[in-house]
This record gives C-alpha cells, structure tokens and sequence, in this order.
C-alpha cells in the first residue's frame, strides 16, 4: 500500500475537516460554510461515503490532502506530512508505513508541565491573581488539587524542563513551545491552566483561560499528535464511570462548568470546550451512553448553529445505535435519547450549581426532548398568531418530525405541531408522508449513480490518466477534461503536470516526489491492445463519463433536503430554494447532454469494466 492511500486509511475527512469548520448534518453529508469564500448560506458539503468534499457556491472541491493544502497554504508532500503526523504514520519511501504510536515521552513532557503549572499556582507570588479569580470561583483547595489546576507565567517552564532531561523538539511537539520566525516561546502565558485527559487519563493538552483582557479568553493546545480538539471531552477521565452509572451523559460548555458540577459531586459532566459536538467526541461517549443533556444557556438555546450542532449529534448517535434482545427474544434498536436542560436567563451551569445544586439536580429532571425543546424555542421566538409566523413554524419543524422513525412519536409530534399551530392535524400528516417520500426517492435515484469515489481508489480517473500517458499521441479534448472532474488530490496533482508536458520522463520531474509511485503505477497498468482510433473513441467516452459524475454530484447537492431550525429567516430559506430549482435546471440540461454524447459511444465503459 502506497503511503498516500496508508494515511487515507487511518483519517476520516469529517473528523479532519471538523477541525476547522463547524458542520451541521445534511442527510447523509455534513455541511458548513465555505472558509475559502464569504457566503450566507452554507453551500460546503462533506461526503462521508466518498472521503471528499465540495463547495458548491466557488466551485472547489477534493479529498482531505486538497482540503489541507487549499486551508494550510502547502503543497501536496506538505499536506502528507501533516495528515502522517495526525494519522500516527511514518513516511517511509519505497517501504509500507507502519502505525507510530506517540512516544510516552511526550506524555511525560506534558505530566511535568502540569506539575510545574500546579505549582506555581499554589506557591508563586506572580499567580497572585490565578488563586484570587479560583477563590472568587467558588473552587476550594481539593478540587484545585484534583484537577491539578496551574498558571503559566510564559516563562521558566522550558528551563524547568529542560533541568529534567526534555528537549525543545518534545516541547513543540505537544504544544507548550511555540516557533516563529526562527525564535521559539512559550505557548500559554499568564493564564490559568486546565490540564485536559483523555479517558484513559492520559494529559493530552491544556486548555488557558486568560487573567485579564487577553484574548482569546479561552486557548488551548495547538493540534499535535497527542491533542486533537475535535475528538476531546474535558473531564471525560473522570466522568466517564458516573455517566456509565447514571446512564446519561450531561454536556455543558465551559471548563469551569465542568470543574464545578464535580466539586458538587455531580460526576456526570463533561465539556465540550466551546464547540458542537464532533464524530469524535460521539465515538467516545457511547462507550459508556447513549443519552445525552444538554446545559443551554437561554441567549443561545435557540441559536441555530447551537441547535444544528445538536442535530448532529443526535444522528450520529443513531447512525450507531445499539441492537439490544428483548423479553420475548426479538431484537430492538436503543436509540439515543437527547434531551436539553433550559438554564435560567444569564446563568451558567457553574453559577446554578454554586448557588444552589438541589435547583440543578431539578433543572435535569425537567430536562426536555429535544423536539419539545424546539417546539418550545419556536413558539418563543415566532409570532404564531399570524399566518406567516405559523407558515414559519411548519417549514421549520415538519421535515424534523418526519425524520422521526418511530411511528407513534411521529404521531404524537405531528399532533402537538397542529395543536400549537391551531391547524389540522391531517393536514400536516399529509405533508410529512410527502417529505418521506420525496426524501425516499431522492436518495434511491441518485445514491447508485455517484459510488464510484471509494476512499482508496478511484478507477475511473486512473483509466483516464492511464490513457493519457501510455498514448500521448491521441488528440486530447483539452477544454472538456479540467482539474476539477479529479476528486483523488493525488490523480488531480498527475493531471495538473501533464498539462505542463507530454514528456513522462518531464512528467516525473515535475510531479511531487511522494507522487512517483502513483505515477509509476499508472504506467504500468495493462491496457487492452487496440488501434489508436479506438483509443481516440475510448478516451473521449472516458472524458464524458467523468463529466457526467461530477455534474451528478451537483444534482445531488441541489437535491438534499433543505434543512430549517427555529430562528431561520424563512424568506431566505424560499430565495435558496428558487436559486436551487435554476441551477438543478442548468444542471440537468448539462447531465443530459453528457450522458446522449456518452450512450452514442458506448466504448470507455465496455474497456474499463474489462
């Protein structure tokens, strides 16, 4: 296996791109706002089942290496490199990689840190502020040890540890140097640290919050090969016994929501750090649940980046739900159970806790579904007694209530939607039966005709690229074949040197060197003996063929069901709508013309499945 296709193996694009983007799911796709253009409607989608990605408002696209060198500003070995590090793969020319766990030295590094951080809170004069902001907190002495909470002055911690034998490499390499322009410095300076674990309580990073008008006021560890913001739950090492036990896992944002409710013997909480859940964080928690609560301050428990990144963890909790034996010996599915704890106005869950933790313990019994707690937020911020706030409503809640899979639940929320409305009930059933099965058969017309992308290869453009470098002599269709039709980076990167020369030896000069296996592999595959002509005919219906897959890919995007949450601006959502049935007619007047030029072939297809 070649070292691009061995990290490939070990990443999943959603969980790479997650950390950078906040994504909201989509079906069977995540999506997010472009980071390469500005746009008010998010049009960038991530395909799981394809390991790729597209924007469908500038047009990019590719798998996660032309998503890091696009985001990072690298070429293609740069972006190797970096996925290597993330993935725990050695890069080894010629050879197999094989798997590199972390060194345990770097874990020390970090224990050490710790250690000294922890003591200078508790000893030094210069932490003076840190000790006041934790007692005014309302932390004791205990908890502070606990959580091994320390401050950084931003300086003495590399000669510190340096004196115990740690080099600047192992320092930068989790994050507590930080190198620029030659001159390397600490990370953290004048905050108050939080070690962050993972479940096996291993110190995989901090998180610092700022002691004075700093900001950001909440920074933690850069991404390294130890820690990895998208798949880390603070307090998960200590949480995650309570959250077995109690059978729910209650998720709150802040770190000292966290260190608080644990103070109070609350041990089923866990932070995720200011951001929405991730796939990661998902994987984690069901080891021990598959409920979850969550603590929403009010100013943004309808906000609908807050609401979406719940809606995703709500389907990637399903997407692995557990099959569980019955009574009777059937077999059901247990599914998660998401609720959300409404906090009262302007108060986190840290200041109800310290106030008063018999009002907290309350808050969690009253906590509510998660379709009630829509339901709630829209009756709250819509103006139901006109048509259009009813309008509204339905546009906002129906296709979430026909997601419901179990019947009676559908039921009983297409009933309180009708009750809220003061409409009939039927009425609403009709349109949610329609939303099922407009949504059935989008997917079962367009699912088949797109799989071709798999993760590890792509047939179809190595025919291509075959084509083109063993018969250099055949006449190109230079304006029809362009970069984009490549989803493989490194098919797209062979295809944008070819386009310098037809030389192959110029070829391999040019091309990056991690690519020269890839383009050995091409020149090697066995192509059926024919006359030049036929190859003419072949890769023209092969130019087609990749055409016709990336125009189906546009059809799929305007296809997807529009997804509204409370506090979405319907008039937007109804211009997103009419700008999407134009361009699925463009679209479609484009596929439908590739796929006449592709039938009156016929060869490509006959050679490649050969």
């Amino acid at each position: 296996m070649s070292n691009v296709n061995d990290v490939k193996q070990r990443l999943d694009i959603v969980d790479v791109l997650s950390s950078y983007l906040s994504f909201a799911r989509a079906g069977r796709y995540f999506k997010a706002a472009c980071p390469f253009h500005e746009e008010k409607t998010p049009s960038f989608f991530v395909f799981p089942d394809r390991q790729s990605w597209r924007c469908f408002g500038c047009g990019a696209g590719g798998d996660v290496f032309s998503f890091i060198m696009k985001k990072e500003g690298v070429d293609f070995s740069q972006a190797l490199r970096l996925m290597a590090d993330r993935a725990g793969v050695s890069l080894s020319p010629g050879k197999r990689t094989t798997e590199r766990k972390p060194d345990e030295r770097l874990y020390e590094a970090n224990e050490a840190a710790a250690r000294y951080f922890h003591h200078l809170l508790l000893n030094s004069e210069t932490a003076t502020a840190a000790l006041k902001y934790v007692t005014a907190r309302g932390l004791d002495r205990k908890t502070v040890e606990d959580f091994q909470l320390g401050f950084s002055l931003g300086e003495g911690l590399k000669k510190h540890l340096a004196e115990l034998g740690y080099r600047e490499d192992d320092l930068l390499a989790v994050g507590l140097l930080k190198e620029k322009d030659g001159r390397k410095f600490e990370f953290f300076r004048h905050r108050l640290m939080f070690p962050i674990r993972d479940v096996k309580k291993r110190l995989l990073g901090f998180g610092g919050r700022a002691l004075d008008d700093s900001a950001p006021k909440y920074l933690n560890s850069p991404q390294t090969v130890l820690f990895d913001k998208s798949g880390v739950l603070f307090g998960i090492d200590r949480a995650s016994e309570a959250i077995r036990e109690k059978r729910v896992a209650v998720m709150v944002e802040g770190y000292m929501d966290v260190v608080m409710a644990h103070q109070h013997g609350i041990r089923n909480v866990v932070g995720s750090m200011g951001t929405s859940l991730t796939e990661k964080q998902i994987k984690t928690l069901k080891a021990f649940t598959t409920n979850i609560a969550f603590a929403l301050d009010p100013d943004v428990a309808g906000n609908e980046a807050t609401l979406r990144g719940i809606e995703v963890a709500r389907r990637a909790f399903d997407r692995g739900s557990l099959q569980m034996p019955s009574a009777l010996g059937a077999t059901s599915t247990l599914k998660a159970d998401i609720r959300i704890i409404p906090l009262p106005e302007g108060k986190d869950p840290d200041d109800v806790i310290r106030e008063n933790p018999e009002v907290w313990h309350e808050l969690v019994k009253q906590a509510l579904p998660l379709m009630d707690h829509l339901l709630n937020v829209a009756s709250s911020k819509l103006d139901l007694t006109r048509p259009e706030g009813k309008s509204m409503a339905s546009e906002q809640l129906l296709p979430l209530i026909a997601e419901i899979e179990d019947e009676m639940q559908r039921e009983y929320y297409l009933g309180k939607l009708a009750t809220l409305l003061g409409v009939n009930e039927r009425i609403l059933v009709n349109k949610a039966s329609d939303l099922l099965r407009t949504r059935t058969e989008r997917a079962s017309r367009v699912k088949p005709r797109i799989d071709s992308v798999s993760r590890f290869g792509d047939r179809l453009e190595e025919y291509c690229l075959a084509l083109l470098l063993q018969h250099p002599e055949i006449p190109r269709e230079k304006d029809r074949l362009v970069p984009e039709y490549f989803e493989r980076t490194e098919n797209r990167e062979i295809f944008l040197s070819m386009q310098e020369t037809s030389n192959t030896e110029r070829i391999a000069e040019i091309v990056a060197p991690d690519l020269r296996e890839h383009l050995q592999s091409l020149l090697g595959t066995v192509l059926p003996p024919d006359a030049g002509a036929r190859w003419e005919t072949a890769l023209s219906d092969c130019i087609r063929r990749l055409e016709e897959r990336w125009l189906l890919v546009q059809e799929e995007f305007v296809t997807l069901e529009f997804e509204p949450f409370a506090g979405q601006d319907a008039a937007a959502a109804r211009a997103q709508r009419e700008l999407l049935e134009q361009r699925t007619k463009e679209i479609n007047s484009r596929l439908t013309r590739a796929m006449r030029e592709r039938a009156e072939s016929g060869f490509g297809k006959e050679r490649l499945n050969g």
